[in-house]
């Protein structure tokens, strides 16, 4: 290339001849005078000289003189910059590589001195060359642009080769290339270093520090890529050197983020990793390269990370073995953790200027003007950001000032005016937005938004225009500028914001590169930035100032109202897209010139950043990292997968977006489940901080992820089952949210509110979950949630439930309760403790008066005896419902320590002032709940009366110190309230008053009475008993002596005691009490003990009633629980592109599995295949790990609730409103949602309307399932029923009679399916039969998919029926437009299963005419026969029956022409011979001469054992026959092998077989291939292993050739003659004719049995089983003869059509007038097909199919830098979706649109209509719109192009990656892969840049610019073709530019068009007619014509248009040119 450029300069003149070496130093020293060094030489004399050096320096020979004149040009240069020009016009450039391509001779010797002195010269040559080549580029701009446009860095890399692999020069000229990359040659040594006598790293690190100072910013990175390059080549074996360099890097990375981005573009990162994963464990220099590899690696990635790059790191982090690399991963880690957004970067002076001739002056209704800034330095004095100049005077600048601050100027204001209040940061982005306002009203005018919020304002009028040309200034091109900085993107817009939408601007985060135009803009929020922006506004709502936010809650929920008119420019990188075509290794703004109305200026750098989680959307997206952290073995490991996931989410919407999609979360928490022992604290501060929490600063703590904290966070016992300490912090992390942070309330009220986070501890408390040490913490953390949300809801009626329903052992006693039943003394249980411990803190929570206020607004205190603040009306209140005396009769029971206080507590009122005691010497205590001393002394009774009843109170102890170990405490506790009475009697009037009272009295009377009886039962009495009583007779004296009480009641007190002191001294134990007749019920009288029983059963029904209800709502969670564990178990969407062969990690063996997909093409063929993905649908453990209540435990505690029955005194209760209104309030009833287990399957939105036990039949088997049909969708769900109650059950556990579908195998065990149509994708539906009974029904939908189903009964099929009626009834009313689809409107070709569907018995004349005039073909019509008589594909015993057409299995060639060839198609299989006829007839005479039924033949033409025999190498049918066959093969000599001995025994061999043929035959080569190798045994008679079918010769051993030939013979003239006479016989007037010899077993025939009035089980079985084995002939459908064909004319073409594309290709000619003219190349051709008018668009522009009034737009004009897909309706913008970077479409059918991107991704998208959320549909009127309904992913590569049929459901994709990949349309997966890249190929020559698909056979062209190809629809290939190309890797157009096939519904030849660059078309077909004999079939293709464009009026005679599109319409075709015209090619007459 060297040699080329410089040979124009050396025509007139040679190189002299040199002999040697010795002879150039002797000439250099005799000629020394020829080359003077000018010194003091004026300017002209300067540039003379330079002129001159550089022409005698092309000519100079001898090293001398070159050093010289080198010398002397370095010297001018120096001193004067203007001879720099001089120099580069006078090819100094290229003379000084010239020079350095030749000084390597010069270097070869250098053994002696005179050789030593050359190589010197030779170097300082070198040194010199450089330092000139660095002077003449150093500031000089045009320089620059000309060494990189017409010298090119490729060139100087060639030049220096031969220096960089010599030893003398190698280091040196390393050297030189750095000092040139940097402009200083102070560091040419630096990789000497790694050759000096410094061995050890340590040296060399010294020695490098000395240097690495000057290492500043790199100036040329071309030179810098080039002497990366040369490195690379040398580094790998000479490890000094290697360490050098990475220090090199390490250093220069360090510098300046300018050096980040240049390293990052010349391809640094993907060498660091090949040369990282070459190290290893090799010793201590390897580790540290290692070390320092990664460092590097992680430097490179926080910039931008290639998506090769990525796929390298994530490859590498997955070993063989399935083990992680942890070294990867760190990269992985750490990559992921950056957040460089596309962006310019600018250093010292550097600007982006645009100058727009259309903008006169600035907006006259003001401006925004906004810019992401990120600043590495600040300036050394003020530096501009932004500037407009209108002419040439600037009328406004906004600089930042040496401190940070901004400042603005403009024409209107004197000087700069600074904003005190802005300060920018270096190191991180930062959002400025000045708004200007035109007028004076808006005060004030301008205002400055720092990171959105309004920062400062200042007053100043408006510039004024002139209406000049407006220049717009980004940057500063001043000679002192100093800043470098960064900008992510800049707006300038003419109207001036609102003061919201900046800071919704600022949310949008400096990734987004988009202009607004987007109304979903929400969805570009991060978690963090859609938090923020809601705390916002929820604290605007709280202050009232909704309205001030108005205009951003219209930005949140429709975007900003901006119109792209509005927008003066939009600047960001993606408007500087790289070029591709010239030598720019980093793409330098420099050299770009104008793009998009900007030019670049000084040191100006486009970085296109790609950071790794960017870069892993394009990879794989998130389910690479669920990988990662499903593989983790180690807790390192886990926290490092962890950190990588959540960093992925945290700053990429589009990940976030799809982890949602995923159920990621879900998935995350069902692995973390299984790796808890590895969770610690690490991955929980790592993954709760992604959640939202601040470790750091608590206070900063809010939930930024509700769907990810939902699911992780509130899983509790996935966090029980961690270590103890992480438990802790967990339970902690509540307090972090709503008591530590700052934004509790936004917590508590916008996060936590609905989670229903109480009733979930709730439920973790009865779990058993947690040990006990940890139920405390769990405890608090409960209450600190309910506090934060105190209502009622919320808190207060769950808490309250639980301890109703937990406090108490249950009762199981059915008869009376007594009042000493109410408590239970049995040993507390452990659920008792916990619900205790409950109650201690809720008690303590109730101490605040506001929450304690809300407790009692919503429930009945009285039922829970909690009394906290006991004021009068509580008090009048209480006592009205008899709650003191249920006091009095209760809590004496259960009187210890702790009531004795809270009782104590609640009489001196210490529960609200605090206090703790009272004051022991005070009169002053007064006791504020007088009420309680009745029940403090019966409770002081009652512990008298316990204490000889020590059996009462035995528990576990049964040792001999029983008694005194429990009468102790009771003592104790008695002696304690003694003492506590005693002391109030002493310290508070008011006490000492209450014994006025006679009752009060008589209480203590009875005591003490009780006294005397307890000590009369005891034989001793202990020594605290007679401390009782006397402290008891203290007590009495008390109250006896007391001035305060009555004569009466002193004289009473006084006469007991008395009497007890006489029966002590008489020492007597018969005391006479008639008079103190004891009251066991603590002195009530009857009527109270009466009310108060009353009240206690009362309050046990309620609690009893909480008790179900709480039973209920446990099991419901339990239940909800493993609902969904099952539901993430079959998650499994995320595995999909794992598990394909384009995998990252593709799987280990890469051999997969197909079946047979059951989408059906036109005439409901069944063809393509799908992949069998195993670890898709294996079935895991979702139960946990801990023992959960099980459901039957849940149910019986239930049920024994149910038998409690009030008792029988309670019965004339009367209860009043208010109380019953308080219990119904907290008992809640819990209902039952029976279809629970099946809603997470429904749409948002959709309500159940009706679901049906069905079965889902396909092929022979069936699986419940329930038909669902909802608001909006119908549903399929396998594996669940409806039980009797109406619940939905698993199969599994449903009765048999549900199950029983007659004549079907029921599968329980296989593939669970969920699947899903909506309403509007319906077709139609038929009533079918199922082994005779009228219970089947199929339904057929848009999406080519069909379902039949059984049901039970008739009856719920016609239910079923009405309802399907009542949906197309109303599309009908609402579309306007009839639900069926008739015949006779469809095009040609296009009869598929959608209007098959619709076929009625009246429709079949239609059918048959069309037949009869050859429109359709004789497969089509077959195939609509088997319809309209019920035969389905889906149902093996009905499955569709096709003749046997041939008998010539044995010739070479097949004759269609010959008779010979064909069948007899007028006798049915069993007669075609006379042998065979004869044995029928005697059958049937025999049977009919002994009184049977005769019949001919006791087998069938057709029956799930000949479908599946047929179809035993594919899936599912694999295993159907293997299940017929009881689970085994069959004998292998009775399996399907041979075509040939197949026919031979169903026409002649074996007189019990008489069986037809199935579609697959003419259809479907895959049938007849062993793709899976199943080992079928091998063949008695032959010995063969049987593998494929054995085809016939003819076939030439291609199934494909088979299948071809096989229909070309079904649509051949004979049997197109003959056909009738076999319709008679199947469907016709022969079906049941005896002189037809064609007589079946009578069972076979609809109407001969009706299993439903069979009640015998046997008998119905047995009759099953004979129409199993019979098969079942076909409905009826013709009474007369079928009419034969109108065979007039050709017969390949329709009757009355004489001419066809195919017949007479040579017949087209071009129109001479265009049909369309659109001026820009077109792009696509469409047809209305209502007046076949033809629609041409333009590239980037697509009309809906039926509806050329819509149009789908992408990439256009300016509008294309956001990425952005527009929808247009009539003209106008309806929708435009951003950031999707289309670079293609096609439309599947009318609402299905297909997307190919430049982010490697195919997207699927859904256009919804109004009408479609129309009545009758379940959803609202919404606008139309396009929604995206899959992403997917597999190409490494932008893609180039897609198409997509409806038909077939496929989308096949092209990309520059050398692939077409096919994708399921209905599933939105990858299935199969085209590759056209072949080994050693150019990648460009592989791309796949057009695709096409035949909608009638499913074929797929694919073509590059290498080859064109042709597949199956399953990627089977057929043929292809070399493109030849003169040119090939040189023109800038490919050989074939347009793609169409020529559609028919069926075609015997096959047509494919293309289009080229010259304007020809080409018509190609293919065959196999060119094998050699005995060869496998070789396909080709063959050309049948060559059509040529005329060329364009205007264009020269060679410059013929290139064709850009091409689309047959009929048997014309249309063809669109890159002149914009469109012409048709019709054929002549």
């Amino acid at each position: 290339m060297l040699r080329t450029f410089l040979s124009p300069l050396l025509t007139h003149r040679s190189f002299p001849v040199q002999s040697n070496a010795d002879d150039e130093v002797h000439d250099a020293e005799d000629n020394g005078l020829n080359y003077p060094i000018p010194k003091d030489l004026g300017p002209d004399a300067l540039v003379q000289s330079v002129q001159t050096s550089v022409v005698d320096l092309k000519f100079a020979s001898d090293i001398y003189t070159r050093s010289r004149l080198l010398e002397n040009m370095d010297r001018i240069m120096h001193e004067d910059p203007s001879t720099k020009a001089v120099f580069r016009d006078s090819d100094g450039f290229l003379v000084i590589l010239h020079v350095l391509s030749t000084l390597p001779p010069f270097l070869e010797d250098d053994t002696f001195e005179s050789g030593l002195k050359v190589v010197n010269e030779a170097l300082a040559c070198m040194q010199y060359a450089f330092r000139i080549a660095s002077e003449a580029i150093r500031d000089h701009t045009e320089n620059l642009r000309y060494f990189e446009d017409h010298v090119g860095y490729e060139t100087l890399s060639e030049a220096v080769q031969g220096l960089v692999f010599n030893s003398h020069s190698s280091d040196n000229v390393l050297g030189l290339m750095l000092c040139l990359a940097f402009h200083d040659f102070s560091i040419s040594g630096l990789f000497s270093i790694s050759h000096s006598s410094i061995q050890t790293f340590s040296e060399m690190d010294s020695k490098f520090a000395a240097l690495s100072p000057q290492l500043g910013l790199i100036r040329l990175p071309g030179v810098f890529k080039v002497l990366w390059e040369s490195l690379c080549r040398l580094i790998t074996n000479d490890a000094p050197l290697r360490y050098i360099t990475y220090k090199l890097l390490d250093h220069t990375l360090g510098v300046t983020h300018w050096n980040n981005a240049v390293l990052c573009r010349i391809g640094l990162v993907e060498t660091l990793l090949s040369f990282f994963q070459d190290c290893g464990s090799k010793g201590d220099s390897m580790n540290k390269e290692a070390r320092i590899l990664q460092k590097l690696l992680k430097r490179t990635f926080d910039i931008s990370a290639k998506t090769d790059d990525a796929r390298s790191v994530f490859r590498r982090a997955v070993k063989d073995d399935n083990t992680l690399d942890m070294d990867a991963l760190e990269i992985i880690r750490s990559g992921m953790k950056s957040r460089w957004p596309e962006h310019f970067c600018l250093d010292s002076t550097a600007a982006l200027v645009s100058s727009r001739t259309s903008t006169k002056s600035l907006p006259s209704s003001g401006f925004t003007f906004m810019v992401w800034l990120w600043l590495e330095r600040l300036p050394h004095h003020h530096h501009d950001i932004f500037s407009v100049q209108l002419g040439a005077v600037t009328v406004l600048q906004l600089h930042v000032c040496s401190d940070g601050r901004l400042a603005f100027k403009s024409s209107a204001t004197s000087d700069s005016v600074i904003f005190s209040k802005s300060q920018l940061s270096t190191s991180r982005w930062t959002h400025i937005t000045l708004v200007h306002h035109p007028h004076k009203v808006a005060s004030p005018t301008i205002r400055l938004f720092m990171d959105g919020v309004l920062s400062d304002s200042l007053q100043a009028a408006y510039p004024k225009t002139e209406g000049l040309e407006s220049t717009y200034i980004i940057g500063d091109m001043s000679h002192d500028a100093t800043m470098s900085w960064s900008i992510a993107s800049s707006y300038f817009l003419s109207l001036p914001f609102d003061d919201d939408l900046p800071r919704f601007v600022h949310h949008l985060g400096p990734r987004y590169s988009g202009r607004f135009q987007d109304r979903s803009l929400i969805r570009f929020l991060t978690y963090e930035a859609s938090t923020s922006l809601n705390m916002y506004l929820s604290t605007q709502t709280s202050k009232n100032t909704t309205t001030e936010t108005s205009t951003l809650r219209k930005a949140v929920k429709d975007g900003i109202s901006i119109s792209e008119s509005s927008i003066v420019f939009c600047l960001t990188p993606s408007n500087f897209p790289t070029n591709q075509t010239r030598d720019h290794y980093l793409d330098s703004l420099s050299t770009w010139g104008r793009s998009g109305g900007f030019v670049a200026e000084g040191s100006v750098l486009a970085v296109h950043s790609r950071p790794l989680d960017l870069s892993l959307w394009k990879i794989g997206g998130v389910a690479l990292i669920l990988r990662l952290l499903d593989l983790a073995k180690t807790s390192h490991e886990l926290s490092r997968t962890i950190g990588a996931l959540c960093d992925s989410l945290r700053n990429s919407w589009q990940n976030s977006e799809e982890i949602e999609k995923l159920h990621g979360y879900d998935i995350v928490v069902k692995i973390l489940r299984s790796k808890t022992s590895l969770v610690n604290i690490t991955s929980f501060e790592t993954l709760f901080e992604f959640l939202g929490l601040n470790f750091r600063s608590p206070d900063h703590s809010t939930i930024v992820n509700t769907v990810a904290y939902r699911a992780i966070a509130l899983d509790f016992e996935l966090w029980s089952q961690t270590n103890v300490e992480v438990q802790r912090v967990h339970i902690e992390h509540f307090a972090f949210l709503l008591r530590a942070s700052r934004f509790r309330k936004f917590n508590a009220k916008h996060r936590l509110l609905k989670m229903g986070i109480v009733r979930r501890f709730l439920f973790v408390l009865q779990s058993g979950w947690y040990q006990p040490d940890m139920v405390p913490f769990v405890i608090n953390a409960l209450f600190v949630v309910a506090q934060a949300s105190f209502s009622a809801e919320d808190a207060i009626k769950p808490i309250t439930s639980y301890l109703a329903a937990n406090l108490h052992e249950v009762l199981g006693q059915k008869g009376n309760a007594s009042p000493r039943s109410v408590v239970s003394h049995s040993p507390r249980s452990q659920r008792q403790k916990v619900a205790e411990q409950v109650l201690e803190v809720f008690v303590s929570t109730l101490r605040v008066p506001s929450l304690h206020a809300k407790f009692a607004a919503v429930l009945p205190l009285h039922r829970i005896c909690l009394f906290l603040d006991i004021s009068s009306s509580f008090v009048r209140k209480f006592d009205l419902i008899h709650g003191w005396a249920v006091l009095r009769m209760v809590l004496p029971n259960v009187w210890d320590q702790d009531v004795h206080k809270a009782a104590f507590d609640v009489l001196l009122g210490r529960v609200t002032t605090g206090s703790t005691a009272a004051p022991a010497d005070s009169e002053a205590v007064v006791m504020c709940c007088p009420q309680l001393i009745p029940v403090i002394l019966t409770a002081l009774q009652r512990s008298i009366e316990a204490a000889p009843s020590p059996s009462v109170f035995v528990d576990e102890d049964q040792e001999g110190f029983v008694h005194n170990v429990i009468l102790e405490p009771v003592k104790s506790t008695t002696e304690t309230l003694l003492e506590d009475l005693i002391s109030l009697h002493s310290s508070s009037v008011s006490f000492r008053r209450i014994f006025k009272s006679q009752s009060i009295t008589q209480i203590l009377v009875d005591t003490l009475v009780l006294s005397v009886h307890a000590k009369s039962a005891t034989s001793e009495i202990s020594q605290l008993s007679q401390r009782l009583s006397e402290k008891l007779m203290h007590l009495s004296a008390l109250v006896a002596m007391d001035n305060v009480v009555t004569n009466a009641t002193k004289d009473k007190v006084c006469i007991e005691t008395h009497d007890i002191r006489i029966t002590y001294c008489k020492e007597t134990v018969s005391i006479n009490t008639s008079k103190n007749s004891f009251s066991p019920s603590g002195g009530l009288t009857a009527s109270e003990e009466q009310s108060v029983l009353k009240s206690l059963n009362r309050g046990e029904q309620w609690r009893n009633t909480i008790i179900v209800s709480e039973r209920k709502r446990f099991r419901k969670t339990v239940l909800d629980m493993h609902e969904l564990r099952r539901q993430v178990s079959h998650f499994n969407q995320w595995t999909l592109i794992l598990s394909s062969e384009r995998s990252i990690w593709p799987p280990t063996p890469q051999h997969r599995s197909w079946r047979l997909d059951e989408t059906e093409g036109p005439f409901r063929i069944r063809k393509k295949l799908e992949p069998i993905d195993e670890t898709t649908h294996s079935s895991i453990n979702f139960e946990s790990s801990r023992q959960m209540t099980s459901f039957a435990d849940v149910d019986s505690d239930i049920a024994s609730f149910h038998q409690i029955e009030p008792s029988s005194w309670s019965e004339s209760q009367e209860i009043s409103s208010t109380e019953t209104n308080d219990e119904r309030q907290l008992a809640e009833d819990v209902s039952e949602d029976k279809h629970r287990r099946v809603r997470h399957e429904l749409e948002p939105g959709d309500v159940i309307e009706a679901v049906s036990t069905v079965a889902r039949v396909a092929g022979v088997d069936s699986s419940p399932g329930l038909l669902i049909f909802g608001q909006s969708h119908i549903y399929m769900l396998d594996g669940l029923v409806e039980g009797d109650g109406g619940e939905v059950i698993d199969a599994h556990d449903a009765p048999k009679r549900l199950l029983f579908i007659p004549g079907s195998i029921v599968e329980l065990n296989g593939l669970q399916r969920a699947q899903r149509w909506s309403l509007d994708q319906l077709i139609s539906f038929s009533d079918r039969t199922f082994l005779f009974r009228d219970v089947g029904l199929e339904l057929f939908f848009r999406d080519s998919r069909s379902l039949l189903v059984v049901f039970l009964d008739k009856s719920q099929r016609q239910v079923a029926d009405q309802r399907l009626n009542s949906i197309l009834e109303k599309r009908e009313s609402h579309d306007g437009v009839a639900a069926g689809i008739v015949l006779h409107k469809t095009p040609l070709g296009r009869v598929g299963a959608k209007v098959m569907a619709n076929f009625r018995i009246g429709e079949l004349s239609d059918a048959q005419r069309r037949w009869q005039n050859r429109e359709i073909s004789n497969f089509a019509y077959i195939s609509i026969l088997n319809q309209i008589s019920g035969r389905t594909p889906s149902d093996a015993t009905q499955y569709p029956i096709f003749p046997w057409v041939l008998q010539d299995y044995t010739n070479d060639t097949l004759d269609l022409s010959s008779s010979k060839s064909f069948r007899d198609l007028t006798k049915p299989m069993g007669a075609l011979t006379d042998g065979r006829r004869e044995a029928a007839q005697t059958r049937y005479m025999n049977l009919e001469s002994v009184g049977e039924e005769p019949f001919h033949y006791g087998t069938h033409f057709s029956s799930s054992m000949i479908v599946c025999h047929f179809l035993i190498r594919m899936a599912p049918y694999t295993n159907m026959f293997k299940t017929l066959q009881g689970g085994d093969w069959d004998l292998p000599d009775r399996l399907f092998t041979d075509i040939a001995r197949t026919f031979d025994s169903a026409s002649k061999d074996n007189r019990g077989d008489v069986r037809e043929l199935i579609a697959e035959f003419f259809t479907s080569p895959e049938f007849l291939e062993n793709s899976s190798n199943h080992d079928f045994g091998v063949q008695q008679s032959t010995g063969d292993k049987i593998h494929d079918v054995k085809l016939p010769p003819w076939a030439k051993k291609d199934p494909l050739l088979f299948v071809v030939l096989h229909r070309r013979a079904l649509e051949s003239d004979y049997v197109s003659e003959n056909l009738p006479a076999w319709i008679d016989l199947i469907w016709g007037c022969k079906q049941r004719d005896p002189a037809a010899v064609n007589v079946f077993h009578p069972l076979s025939y609809e109407g001969s049995v009706d299993l439903d009035k069979i009640t015998d089980d046997l008998e119905r079985e047995a009759t099953v089983g004979i129409i199993h084995n019979f098969g079942q002939t076909p409905h009826k459908l013709f009474n007369a003869s079928h009419p034969t064909r109108n065979m007039l004319g050709s017969s390949s073409l329709p009757a009355g059509t004489l001419r066809g594309i195919e017949e007479d290709a040579l017949l087209l000619a071009q129109e001479s007038k265009p049909v369309s003219e659109i001026g820009s190349p077109v792009g696509n051709i469409a047809v209305e097909p209502t007046n076949m008018k033809i629609y041409a668009t333009r590239f980037g522009i697509l009309n809906t199919p039926m509806r050329p009034h819509e149009q789908v737009q992408w990439g256009t004009g300016e509008q294309s830098s956001d990425g952005s897909v527009r929808l247009l309706i009539d003209g106008k913008l309806i929708q435009i979706v951003e950031s999707v970077f289309c670079t293609c479409a096609a439309f599947a059918d009318t609402d299905t649109l297909v997307t190919g991107s430049s982010d490697y991704a195919v997207r699927l998208w859904q256009i919804i209509r109004a009408r479609q959320s129309g009545p009758g549909f379940g959803g609202k009127n919404v606008a139309t719109n396009m929604a995206i309904t899959h992403t997917m992913r597999a190409h490494t590569a932008k893609v180039l192009c897609v198409a997509a049929s409806r038909s077939w459901s496929i989308v096949v994709s092209g990309s520059k990656d050398g692939s077409a990949a096919l994708w399921d349309l209905n599933r939105g997966i990858y299935t199969k892969s085209i590759w056209h890249k072949e080994e050693d190929q150019r990648s460009d020559l592989a791309e796949v840049h057009l695709v096409a698909i035949n909608e009638s056979t499913g074929y797929i062209a694919t073509c590059s610019r290498a080859q064109l190809c042709l597949h199956t629809i399953n990627a089977r290939p057929i043929a292809k073709v070399a493109l030849d190309s003169p040119n090939l890797s040189r023109s800038l157009l490919p050989s074939v530019t347009s793609l169409a096939f020529h559609e028919r519904e069926y075609s015997q030849l096959g047509v494919l068009a293309t289009g080229g660059p010259d304007g020809a078309i080409t018509l190609r077909t293919w065959n196999a007619d060119g094998t050699p004999p005995g060869e496998k079939a070789e396909w080709e293709f063959v050309t049948i014509t060559t059509l040529k464009h005329r060329p364009s009026v205007g264009r020269q005679a060679h410059a013929l248009p290139a064709i850009t599109a091409l689309k047959f319409i009929g048997e014309s075709l249309a063809a669109g040119e890159d002149t914009g015209r469109t012409f048709l090619w019709t054929l002549s007459q």
